[in-house]
């Protein structure tokens, strides 16, 4: 098989002109704590607007300071004022995100389940 000589995809170059916005950091005494993006807004099959899934983490060191309660509020304002309808999420049962997506009293649409051979 042959190498490719270009570089490996990256969040930059996989972004298209105009279609994906920013990156919403968290910082605590000049460190990134906490991200949540690329934003990007995309019509579905049906013609609506969508919220993009986002990458979203908080280091587990300053979990508990609400930090992924301000960039998931601050992601669902952004997506608003850029025309999303909705957005479905995917989360891991009972991690962090989904805890927080609980408590901001959104509703599951069920679940699936992985089993590793």
């Amino acid at each position: 098989m042959a190498r490719s000589s270009s570089p490996a995809p990256t969040l930059m170059t996989e972004c298209r002109p105009g279609g994906c916005g920013p990156v919403l950091a968290a910082v605590v005494e000049d460190r990134i704590v906490g991200a949540i993006g690329p934003m990007e807004v995309r019509t579905d099959a049906r013609g609506r607007p969508q919220l993009m899934p986002q990458y979203f983490a908080v280091l587990p060191e300053v979990r508990g300071q609400g930090l992924g309660r301000v960039l998931w509020r601050a992601a669902m304002h952004w997506g608003q004022s850029h025309g999303a309808a909705y957005q479905l999420l995917q989360t891991e049962l009972d991690g962090p995100s989904d805890r927080l997506c609980q408590a901001e009293g959104l509703a599951s649409l069920g679940f699936s389940h992985t089993t590793w051979a």
